[in-house]
């Protein structure tokens, strides 16, 4: 834009002092021979027209190939990995409301200044693709308006929708990864939106995603892993109607208990639509572990979302698998992520170093808690009896079965801003406290 301008510039700069050289001519020969320098002005404004045509046909092809051109486009890029240190360290948000405005913040920038053409268009969408394991971090807390969340991020979609359109409109050629992104980013947004209203029955938003099309590692893992939650979500909306648990959490003790209890009963058409959806999630969930390689964030996110499905089928089919040896995978890759966010996050300045303790290395500290958790609610509610219990409860190491429940409440560290994991770990230390009372 800037060069286009410039030569406009040389142009009329050109144009203006020929002009007045003609007339400082014309005057120096004293109006000798009118019709001669009549026409010869005349030629040369025609000559400077078809040069200024030629000039604005070239710079505006020239435009159009930039905005349009992907080549070398980032969700082309079959390399590329989310840099999860860099936006820990970027967003060192205290509390989930700052966090929230940082994040959509950061969005709109990148929409509103670096996406003028398809490639930087498509790095913004890429970078939003990252952000979305982040938002469930304001989703899951404690303090915030989704009713707020929800008007701003719709006010983004339809920037980027708007943007689209504009892209699309001037070449459609190149439009089918940015397109596709578009709607895995909506899809994966109108799930967590449900999720966070404890309502599974999921609308089919991510089957209209051409997930195969995806090239970029990140897009494909995201899509597989999203989409086996969506199988994940649809089994448990058939279970939870069909054996009266709505609102149940059937993650904790008592809900691990009911649904023991209460599986047996469920009618066998039910039953077969459960256990096609969790095995289509088991799918999905393995595909997603092929596509995510090397990264350090998503395996853990993709094991403890099988281990859940892997149980909840293991009920239905009477059955036994891996579950419990995949949810260790995802506590042990969650730990390990952890331990590397503690070296991001950790200040040296200081005799004494100390981790700057933002809401996003709470949320992924929640993240490995609630995986041990869930592992243990697993493994107390289906126990047969309290000695079964002992042999099979351990936390970080550490046998619970001789802890009281004083003990256990310091031992679970409170997770500030996340009050599922409070709930489970004051469910457990007091499960714990009354059994091991009831027995001795």
């Amino acid at each position: 834009m800037r060069a286009t301008r410039i030569i406009y510039f040389v142009i009329a700069t050109l144009v203006a002092l020929s002009a007045a050289f003609a007339i400082w001519v014309y005057y120096i020969k004293e109006g000798k021979d009118l019709l001669n320098f009549t026409i010869s002005i005349v030629g040369f404004c025609i000559a400077v027209l078809a040069l200024f045509i030629a000039v604005r046909t070239y710079t505006s092809i020239d435009s159009v190939n930039n905005i349009s051109k992907m080549d070398g486009n980032i969700l082309d890029n079959e390399n590329y990995v989310t840099s999860v240190p860099e936006l820990v360290r970027r967003f060192q948000c205290k509390d989930e409301k700052t966090l929230e405005k940082e994040l959509f913040k950061s969005i709109e920038y990148k929409l509103r200044k670096e996406s003028d053409t398809a490639v930087l268009f498509a790095d913004t969408l890429q970078y939003m693709v990252d952000l979305i394991v982040f938002f469930p971090a304001v989703f899951n807390a404690s303090d915030i308006d989704k009713n707020e969340y929800r008007e701003r991020m719709n006010s983004i979609l339809s920037e980027v929708e708007r943007r689209r359109g504009i892209l699309q409109s001037i070449s459609k050629g190149n439009s089918i990864q940015i397109t596709e992104t578009i709607k895995l980013f909506k899809a994966v947004i109108s799930y967590q939106s449900f999720v966070a209203d404890r309502n599974f029955n999921i609308h089919a938003d991510l089957l209209h995603v051409r997930g195969p099309i995806l090239r970029n590692p990140v897009t494909k893992t995201i899509y597989y892993n999203y989409l086996g939650l969506y199988y994940n979500k649809k089994a448990m909306y058939v279970i939870s109607k069909s054996l009266g648990l709505n609102g149940v959490d059937v993650l904790s003790i008592e809900g691990v208990k009911a649904l023991r209890d209460k599986i047996v009963s469920i009618p066998p058409s039910h039953k077969e639509d459960a256990i096609m959806y969790f095995k289509s999630a088991c799918v999905q969930f393995e595909r997603a572990h092929l596509s995510c390689g090397d990264d350090i964030m998503w395996p853990g996110f993709i094991d403890y979302n099988k281990a859940r499905t892997l149980f909840l089928l293991s009920l239905l089919t009477n059955e036994d698998n891996q579950w419990l040896k995949i949810m260790d995978d995802a506590i042990e890759s969650r730990s390990r992520l952890n331990r590397m966010i503690d070296e991001v996050l950790t200040i040296h300045k200081t005799e004494k170093p100390y981790i700057n303790n933002t809401h996003l290395h709470n949320f992924f500290m929640y993240q490995e808690e609630l995986a041990r958790m869930v592992k243990l609610n697993i493994l107390i509610g289906t126990a047969s009896s309290y000695s079964e219990i002992c042999s099979l409860i351990t936390y970080k190491g550490m046998h619970l079965n001789d802890k009281s429940t004083e003990e256990l409440k310091i031992l679970f560290k409170p997770i500030s801003g996340f009050s599922v994991v409070d709930r489970y770990q004051n469910e457990l230390a007091s499960y714990l406290g009354v059994n091991k009372s009831t027995v001795s």
